[in-house]
């Protein structure tokens, strides 16, 4: 699933690709994945493109708003020229010059329409942005203390803190040094403050290298290159491998449904 990472790259090359152009058509292939009425925002001008959490929000000059979630294997294909749909195209957005293809291949991503109010209230419920201020050690303690759930569950819970999925919560443990299955009110002051460095650090090598496409590949910018920083996973899938710090062996275990990725000995 795109993370923080994928997603603010993704947002950052279509802001300067489709700001200021105009909606001219919208093909749905896929009812699922586009449930709204499309000819309230036919015509309209794309003011931005924005990020909140794994969503991506396209604001229209009518004060309506495209809410985009990839889900699990969405892609968001932008061509200047015309370009015959996959067999996972779900959605095509046609602008006054070029069109978005919205693909997904498991129909699990969608594109809704919603006015400002709808908006606030769908993201209402993420927690903090973890590069925004409100992101503070005091906040995690607070956030982490009233909980008995392991920690890399806490961090991939989107109502704690935004945008954090599998693939981060991974490295950022392993930077930290902290056993994925600990309690989360069980971290120490030096460990909460340990991981919010961590969170910060791995967090902003995924925006440098923009983002991971991971084993699976599905993931991919806009102009369908791929991003680069699994070439500089610490730890995310390398179970079997020896790890970077103490050549241990890297283990894998289940936490939530999710593959976690840990090692024995860096990660007591």
């Amino acid at each position: 699933m795109p993370e923080l990472p994928e997603v603010e790259t993704i947002k950052r090359y279509l802001n300067k690709a489709i700001s200021g152009k105009r909606i001219v058509n919208i093909e749905i292939l896929s009812k699922k994945q586009f449930p709204d009425n499309p000819k309230e925002v036919i015509g309209e001008k794309i003011l931005s493109v924005e990020r909140r959490a794994k969503n991506l929000i396209i604001k229209l000059s009518n004060k309506k708003t495209l809410i985009i979630h990839l889900k699990l294997s969405g892609q968001l294909i932008w061509e200047r020229k015309t370009k015959i749909p996959v067999k996972s195209t779900r959605v095509i957005i046609s602008l006054n010059s070029g069109k978005l293809f919205f693909n997904e291949m498991r129909k699990f991503g969608w594109i809704k329409i919603l006015n400002q109010n709808q908006l606030d209230l769908e993201l209402a419920r993420f927690g903090p942005e973890p590069l925004s201020k409100d992101f503070s050690i005091e906040y995690l303690q607070k956030a982490f203390g009233n909980t008995s759930r392991p920690i890399k569950i806490v961090l991939l819970d989107q109502e704690k803190i935004a945008g954090i999925g599998n693939i981060y919560a991974n490295e950022a443990l392993f930077e930290a040094k902290i056993n994925p299955q600990k309690l989360a009110r069980r971290l120490t002051a030096g460990e909460i403050k340990r991981l919010r460095k961590a969170i910060l650090l791995v967090l902003k090598e995924g925006i440098k290298y923009n983002g991971a496409s991971a084993a699976d590949q599905l993931y991919v910018k806009p102009d369908s290159s791929f991003g680069s920083y699994q070439q500089y996973f610490r730890i995310y899938q390398k179970n079997g491998e020896k790890c970077q710090k103490c050549k241990t062996i890297i283990e894998r275990i289940s936490l939530g449904g999710r593959g976690t990725f840990f090692c024995p000995k860096c990660q007591m």
